[in-house]
């Protein structure tokens, strides 16, 4: 395996190391273009920023989020790389909901490739970037017929099924009632969060399925970073990057298996955010936008 030394160094930025349309947008709360996209029975809502006509760029959220996650990290995307940057709900979850039962990432993969195919986005320029469950999900992109130009994961879990199996319990991702409530939790759970981040999550956490939720976390074994779907011959000169969080700041990507996918994908493409959390476009979001655009160049 490649030494953790050969690694590039962690990645710490401010607004001024983004390109300015990008740093300047991340001031903004960006209004989105909504849509719906119909695929296999399920209406896929998305939320969209930048030109139509541009190379395209999807973002795909992990369990218990939704596309709001993106708030910022698309705009600045889509400023900072003229592209347009389309970010799902995926089933289960956010304004899409009509949950069919499929909870293994393969599955779910070919779900998420019809509604790419649905939606226009089947082109060699496609780009993808996937955050937890959604990069395991991502990952499994290949060997459902969709090869990205760049497919970005960005920490998704290596961690075991009893481990993963806790966040049932974890307050962070429990099912409310009431947005008001959910918001007022998390700002006591968060108060160093952006208000914007603090919204997007409360009203994610009012919208998921609680039995989907469940079915994911319970019913895919071990995670492991997305290294076994890199590994399958679909996946085969599909160029891969990680951006992984701060094991020491609550990212889900251990050093260990940092070292296992930078056999497979380079040790140049595993960039790490320092003091970046398992989500970091909440916690290090100008370092979060710098490690995406420097992952989504092509080659």
């Amino acid at each position: 395996m490649p030494p953790l030394s050969s690694l590039p160094p962690p990645i710490v930025a401010s607004a001024a190391d983004l390109p300015p349309a990008a740093g300047a947008i991340l001031e903004l709360d960006d209004a989105p273009e909504f849509g719906i996209v119909e695929s296999g029975g399920i209406p896929f809502a998305t939320r969209a920023w930048g030109d139509l006509a541009a190379a395209p760029v999807l973002l795909v959220h992990g369990v218990t989020a939704s596309s709001r996650i993106w708030w910022r990290v698309g705009p600045a995307l889509a400023s900072g790389l003229a592209r347009r940057v389309v970010a799902v709900d995926q089933p289960g979850h956010g304004r899409t909901g009509h949950w069919v039962g499929h909870p293994r990432f393969a599955d779910n993969a070919a779900d998420l490739a019809g509604f790419i195919a649905a939606a226009g986005l089947v082109r060699p320029d496609l780009a993808v970037v996937g955050h937890s469950w959604g990069g395991m999900t991502a990952a499994c992109l290949p060997a459902a017929g969709i090869r990205p130009e760049v497919l970005v994961l960005l920490d998704p879990p290596a961690i075991t099924a009893a481990a993963i199996a806790t966040m049932l319990d974890d307050p962070n991702q429990r099912q409310y009632e009431d947005v008001d409530e959910a918001i007022t939790a998390l700002g006591d759970l968060h108060p160093t969060w952006a208000y914007g981040d603090v919204v997007a999550k409360a009203e994610a956490l009012t919208q998921f399925d609680e039995p989907a939720v469940r079915a994911i976390l319970t019913g895919n074994g071990d995670w492991d970073g997305g290294l076994a779907a890199l590994l399958d011959p679909a996946a085969t000169d599909v160029p891969a990057r990680l951006v992984r969080g701060d094991p020491e700041a609550g990212g889900l990507i251990p050093d260990a298996m940092a070292a296992r996918l930078a056999e497979r994908i380079g040790a140049g493409n595993v960039l790490t955010i320092a003091g970046g959390s398992h989500a970091p476009m909440r916690t290090r979001i100008e370092a979060t936008v710098l490690a995406l655009l420097r992952a989504l160049r092509p080659g």
